[in-house]
């Protein structure tokens, strides 16, 4: 016998009514569309801005087409997969045009990835051609051959992000050129985008987060700004970057956004969207007092609806909530509050967030059949993507996240499932068991590895850095000799300890001044007594947003210009000191500090 629906009274029904706005779907041209468009209407106006150089609509226009002509001659037509194994700058921006111009659908590698993750990740991809940096160059250095360019159907494959998946290996999500189109506009209206001229693209397009700006640009007639490596992992470099290229919008991860804002002159654009995981108050606060003017939206949706599907303004004026709420969905799409029978939720009750509408990709790259899509209960033959997402419907409207149905976690923006870390574990030499727990949130989550086995520590921690991606790398490995289990035999992780459970070594003491003030400065930032002044900083937790950190900090106290890259290069308290030292370091500035 099953239950019966929960009742709902006339707010709840009101409310679930209002995130359903599948009938609101605007009509519009594909992506493509909207590059012959603008490259016919302002040829001259700048459409690519990277660095020193700066192509308008027509030259941009020229370079994608010269590029898909050789891919097509190439083979490249619909649903055939066109791997771009690049880091972000104008090679990729034209590749990926490009193989949408082509008829085909991109596959972006993010470079930076380990060589095991990257082999894996082409083999799932199958690609037909894949494509590097020097090659886009080399294919604009020949002649173009003589060949059409057909608009691509809105039912084509326009990109396959591969995502972190809970089966221990990464799956692709397809996503058709309709479903783009659908949330390029839906989004373009949602955020006002119109109203912004430079977009800046700061994020790796491996995974989506960044396709707001990318496409938003080209929905607008807008400039895209390439932010190069030093724009996006420095404060100072940052603001700089905001300022002289005269940054409109922005799309960015929190947790990356308050580390960049940790310097001196920190500078926001004019909007700002904020994404891949919760907004905390204090960083809001942060960014009313340096720009009260600044339009500031949270952006919520996994990769298979396609980038987003709710988004929320905060209110320039009115009190800083502990995190922000959704409360508008995007034209043409539904979302869908529901219990575990798949029942509408009453108000205040928690359901699991399920997506509906125009932006529902087409599915998992050779799985058909995968069960996070399922029927709509309430509208037979539509389709909803199960997001896993718990959330709560809000009495004034839309919803408010509370956490996960299952064990996914987002780490500085990244979707990471923790069994594909365990299964990385368990494939290496001397690991009988493996178990994943998070500890913290935000910029301070930390994922801790647990083993059975008896085998290297030192030497896992470091095969897993071959074949993971730095954000699905644990900050922690911990031996024991059982993993804690329920009744029914699975890994009971609420009992599994935290990190600083841990036995440890005395830590070597920091000897002079400077190295004091360095080893104060991480213990701070890793929230811990001590560190020693020869432990590596990335074995005890240290990451890339915690680097942004350290360097605005060490500048500020002794007043020396060092890059990011220094800490990455020298990863000890001691090795830091002596690069300081060698940059001139005041001792007595370090003394006052530590005084």
């Amino acid at each position: 016998m099953t239950n019966p629906p929960p009742v709902l009274d006339e707010r709840a029904r009101q409310a679930h009514a209002a995130l359903d706005r599948r009938q609101e779907a605007i009509a519009v041209p594909g992506v493509v569309d909207l590059l012959l468009r603008w490259s016919g209407d302002q040829p001259a106006a700048p459409a690519l801005s990277d660095g020193e150089a700066v192509l308008s609509y027509a030259e941009f226009r020229r370079q994608v087409d010269h590029l898909a002509r050789h891919l097509r001659q190439e083979g490249v037509t619909a649903e055939r997969r066109v791997a771009l194994v690049m880091p972000r700058g104008t090679p990729l921006v034209l590749a990926l045009w490009a193989v949408l111009r082509a008829g085909g659908a991109y596959v972006p590698i993010d470079p930076a990835w380990p060589e095991a993750r990257r082999k894996s990740t082409l083999a799932a991809a199958q690609p037909h051609r894949v494509m590097t940096a020097a090659e886009v160059a080399h294919l604009l250095n020949q002649p173009a051959p003589e060949a059409a360019l057909p608009l691509p159907d809105g039912r084509d494959a326009a990109y396959v992000i591969f995502t972190s998946g809970s089966t221990g290996a990464p799956k692709g999500v397809v996503v058709e050129h309709a479903q783009l189109a659908a949330y390029v506009a839906a989004v373009t209206q949602a955020l006002d985008l119109a109203g912004n001229r430079r977009f800046a693209l700061s994020s790796t397009v491996a995974a989506d987060l960044g396709n707001t700006t990318l496409f938003g640009a080209m929905a607008v007639g807008g400039c895209l700004v390439v932010a190069d490596e030093a724009a996006m992992t420095d404060g100072t470099a940052f603001a700089r970057f905001i300022a002289r290229q005269d940054i409109d919008c922005l799309k960015i991860v929190p947790s990356h956004l308050a580390a960049l804002l940790d310097t001196a002159t920190p500078r926001l654009p004019r909007t700002l969207v904020l994404g891949g995981e919760r907004a905390a108050a204090t960083l809001l606060s942060t960014i009313r007092a340096l720009d009260s003017g600044v339009r500031v939206f949270n952006h919520y949706g996994p990769t298979e609806t396609t980038v987003g599907v709710m988004v929320h303004a905060l209110d320039a004026g009115g009190a800083i909530p502990d995190g922000l709420p959704l409360d508008r969905v995007l034209a043409g799409s539904v979302v869908r509050l529901l219990d575990a029978a798949g029942h509408p939720v009453p108000l205040g009750a928690v359901g699991e967030v399920h997506i509906g509408g125009a932006q529902v990709g087409r599915g998992y790259l050779d799985r058909p059949d995968d069960p996070a899509f399922i029927d709509d209960p309430l509208v037979p033959g539509q389709r909803l993507y199960r997001t896993g997402d718990l959330a709560r419907l809000l009495p004034e409207g839309g919803l408010r996240l509370v956490g996960r149905a299952d064990d996914q976690v987002k780490v500085r923006g990244f979707r990471v499932e923790p069994a594909e870390i365990e299964a990385a574990a368990l494939a290496q030499p001397g690991v009988r068991q493996a178990a994943v727990r998070p500890w913290g949130e935000g910029a301070d989550l930390r994922l801790v590895l647990y083993v059975t086995g008896g085998g290297d520590i030192d030497a896992l921690r470091a095969a897993l850095k071959q074949r993971l991606p730095d954000a699905l790398v644990p900050t922690h490995v911990m031996a024991m000799p059982a993993l804690p289990r329920l009744g029914n035999g699975k890994v009971d992780r609420s009992a599994l300890p935290p990190p600083e459970a841990a036995p440890a070594t005395a830590p070597e003491t920091a000897g002079d001044p400077l190295e004091i003030m360095v080893a104060g400065l991480v213990a701070a930032l890793l929230e811990r007594d001590a560190v020693g002044r020869t432990d590596n900083l990335f074995d005890l937790g240290f990451h890339s947003l915690l680097v942004i950190k350290l360097v605005a900090r060490l500048r500020r106290r002794l007043g020396v210009e060092i890059a990011p890259a220094l800490v990455f290069d020298h990863p000890t308290v001691a090795a830091v000191a002596d690069q300081l030292r060698t940059l001139g370091a005041d001792p007595d500035a370090a003394r006052q500090a530590v005084a």
